[in-house]
């Protein structure tokens, strides 16, 4: 596959947001993604997803509850 900005160039990475074929020389790297020049500049880039919670933490939550609960059922 060839950029779309630079015919001559091979391809290393496509836009998040539009699917065009970029080279080095045309990526721009966020921390959302790769995008072209003109949709990194547009500013309309795909939310950030939020990291789900650990499961160690839920484990934590429902012990620090069980033991909450047998502290005042004695």
């Amino acid at each position: 596959m060839k950029c779309a900005i630079h015919p001559d160039r091979n391809a290393l990475a496509y836009c998040s947001s539009c699917g065009k074929p970029l080279c080095t020389a045309c990526v721009v790297r966020t921390s959302s993604g790769n995008f072209c020049e003109a949709c990194a500049t547009r500013g309309d880039r795909p939310p950030k997803t939020r990291r789900a919670i650990p499961w160690w933490m839920i484990a934590l939550g429902v012990l620090l509850l069980l033991m909450l609960v047998r502290a005042f059922v004695h």
